[in-house]
């Protein structure tokens, strides 16, 4: 029943209105929802998940405690930037290539002229995930975490910074203009209630071309001050970002799921959940596992499903109650509906071989009655 209830691969919403139209059976919305799950087709056209509430990176108590790297191209040129989640400072430098060695090479000038940081945040390129990389954080003592893959979000300081540094690059180039003066200014602008980037990590304020006087050039600086205020500001991100979003389900080992990669669609299983909060490592039918976020999966069914029972099995309180209201009807079946016939009794228990087959709107009516008859004689 519930097969013909699908055909036609409609969705959850309207299978249930089509079906509570003409039958009903108990938990007809759990079987017909749970169906539709499972239905693989379905499954590999739904919509994507939507996002869920934002996760936001733990902010450190001082800065160049907690980095982000990335690389970027333009005119085809490589840049690899760093900046700081604390006080938003940047370092940017242009580099022949971007394998491992370079990046390293690149890391240790920062980490020697700033100092070394509690945590590195990351993508999955092949110079971060290297082993070679790696060893080098290990010997700096650095912890890494990775972002999940296909899913720059979770990288977020780093890829918002390489979008303002792009922008910086391709104004310069097109005015003709030093970049380097334009990197400078943007370190010493304050921010939004906040000190420069330059003067939270270094404490004072940086010369530039603009005229200033030897006051201002004083370490005055208030951490408290631009702490509390990066908190509020991460606060309100948070509550205009969570109005559109919602919590996921909760995937476990086993689940079978859809991947959504790169616009492409195939069904996997969830073998584990990643270190990194929402991620998943995964498996597809070809035997790769693969490592994904969780927006990245679309649920088909949980194994519990598997294991529930049939949608017809009725419980001990529902088989007694049909059984009560089977003898009412056999002893006096006209009280409850003047057209009872025994052709339509024959034609319903040679419907299905249910235990308690789907009851049709028309006998809607009857149920009600036969429940009232029964009320009475009590």
């Amino acid at each position: 029943m519930i097969v013909k209830v699908h055909e036609g691969h409609l969705g959850i919403e309207r299978c249930k209105r089509r079906a509570r139209d003409v039958m009903f059976w108990p938990g007809l919305s759990a079987d017909v929802e749970r169906a539709v799950r499972r239905c693989e087709s379905c499954a590999l056209h739904a919509r994507a998940p939507a996002r869920e509430p934002l996760l936001q990176h733990i902010v450190p108590n001082a800065p160049w405690q907690k980095l982000a790297s990335d690389i970027f191209e333009y005119k085809k040129k490589y840049y690899v930037i760093l900046v700081d989640y604390f006080s938003n400072y940047v370092e940017v430098q242009e580099v022949n290539s971007i394998n491992s060695r370079t990046i390293i090479h690149f890391m240790k000038e920062q980490f020697s002229r700033h100092g070394i940081p509690s945590e590195l945040v990351t993508d999955n390129g092949p110079a971060y995930s290297s082993q070679e990389f790696k060893k080098f954080l290990r010997l700096w003592e650095v912890k890494h975490m990775t972002s999940s893959p296909h899913y720059p979000q979770s990288n977020g300081k780093s890829e918002r910074t390489v979008q303002t540094i792009k922008n910086l690059l391709k104004k310069c180039i097109d005015s003709g203009d030093d970049f380097f003066i334009s990197l400078l200014n943007y370190r010493s602008t304050p921010r939004y209630g906040m000190d420069s980037p330059a003067q939270i990590l270094m404490g004072r304020r940086l010369c530039t071309k603009l005229p200033i006087s030897d006051f201002l050039l004083k370490e005055t600086i208030d951490r408290n001050r631009n702490y509390n205020m990066l908190m509020q500001q991460r606060k309100y991100n948070k509550l205009q970002y969570d109005k559109s979003a919602k919590p996921l389900r909760t995937l476990l080992p086993g689940n079978k799921a859809i991947l959504v990669d790169n616009g492409n669609r195939k069904p996997v299983s969830i073998i584990r959940p990643s270190q990194e909060p929402r991620s998943f490592i995964v498996q597809d039918s070809r035997g790769r596992r693969l490592r994904r976020n969780r927006r990245h999966l679309i649920v088909r069914y949980a194994d519990s499903d598997e294991t529930r029972p049939a949608a017809c099995a009725p419980s001990a309180s529902n088989a007694k109650s049909a059984e009560l209201t089977a003898k009412a009807v056999a002893s006096n079946p006209e009280q409850f509906d003047p057209l009872y016939s025994t052709d339509s009794k024959t034609d319903t228990e040679g419907h299905s071989p249910c235990i308690n087959p789907p009851i049709t709107r028309s006998k809607t009516r009857l149920m009600a009655k036969m429940k009232y008859a029964m009320k009475e004689k009590i």
